[in-house]
């Protein structure tokens, strides 16, 4: 069985036309394009589509961004909530910020290559949202101090993420939520638990009630501490990324039913480490017997990795399945 590969291109989809992340972040014609053309270089198993997939929301409830002419991801500046903002602030509208340009760029992406792979949006989970707005500083504060503001801000964003997900899936859009400010150690497991999870759950709960079955949670780093709680999110998917224990979250995968994705290290990819990533791809083929629902992915692929050793590492996920047949 040929385990899908699924590198996690977002940016780097700008260096494959020559644009910088800025450009192609501010243009939906141009981010169509980046997108598109990098399925056709990759042919990978699924596409996500977005440039700086974490600033979006953050952006269109009033956080400024830096956009640049170098090759660096435009970047949030200011973070303008606080604790005492009022939560009827955040209210969902596709007029704001560029939802509405990340909606155009991805149905044109569906509209060129959805009938060879599924396209969806990178959206984020609530809990990475608020930290955006409110800063880490101040959000994480809040979280160990049990503030009591922070409940009805969380909600807010709750409720603007669901109605961005209904914005999406009217499109014919799939979706993959991104939790990266939840990983440890950025938060302890009893944070997770009490602010993040629930609102995971909530968010889950409502893509599931668009129809989609095919449900993605993305957490990245060394999540083994609060792994049994994201078996419970409502996701489809488990991620094993490279630093982490392969054959606990192969295991923890099949006791629940979940697709697990095991993650290459993209610092390997963009330095042409092959014979280390050769080592990993044989680790996971020889995990199929134990649990064929498996993804070969990456972490997020720098701009500026080769073309060339992303399709060598394609090449090489081709050659260990033809002898893993």
């Amino acid at each position: 069985m040929k385990i899908p590969f699924m590198p996690t291109i977002i940016e780097h989809a700008a260096a494959i036309i020559n644009q910088t992340p800025s450009t192609a972040a501010k243009d939906p014609s141009i981010m169509a394009k980046a997108h598109i053309e990098a399925y056709k270089l990759y042919r990978q198993s699924a596409v996500t589509v977005g440039i700086d997939i974490y600033n979006i929301e953050a952006e269109a409830l009033g956080c400024q961004l830096q956009f640049y002419t170098d090759n660096s991801i435009p970047g949030i500046i200011s973070h303008p909530m606080t604790l005492d903002s009022a939560p009827g602030k955040i209210t969902f509208s596709q007029n704001l910020g560029r939802i509405q340009l990340i909606l155009d760029a991805a149905t044109m992406v569906k509209e060129a290559i959805g009938k060879e792979a599924p396209v969806s949006i990178g959206i984020c989970g609530p809990f990475s949202v608020l930290i955006e707005l409110l800063g880490y500083e101040t959000a994480i504060h809040a979280f160990i101090d049990e503030d009591d503001r922070i409940t009805p801000l969380l909600e807010a964003v709750l409720q603007f993420q669901m109605d961005y997900t209904s914005a999406i899936t009217a499109k014919g859009l799939g979706i993959t939520v991104f939790e990266s400010w939840a990983s440890p150690p950025l938060i302890t497991p009893n944070i997770y638990e009490e602010y993040a999870l629930p609102y995971q759950q909530a968010l889950f709960k409502h893509i599931d009630s668009q129809g989609l079955a095919i449900k993605p949670l993305v957490i990245g780093g060394d999540t083994r501490s609060i792994l049994d709680m994201i078996t419970t999110s409502g996701t489809t998917l488990l991620v094993s990324d490279y630093n982490t224990p392969l054959d606990m979250y192969v295991n923890k995968a099949k006791e629940n039913g979940l697709t697990l994705r095991a993650n290459i290290d993209p610092k390997l990819v963009r330095s042409g480490a092959f014979d280390e990533i050769e080592t990993r791809i044989r680790a996971i083929y020889a995990q199929q017997e134990i649990h064929p629902k498996l993804i070969i992915g990456t972490g997020v692929v720098p701009y500026d990795t080769p073309p060339e050793n992303l399709l060598r590492v394609r090449d090489i996920i081709l050659e260990v399945h033809n002898q893993n047949p």
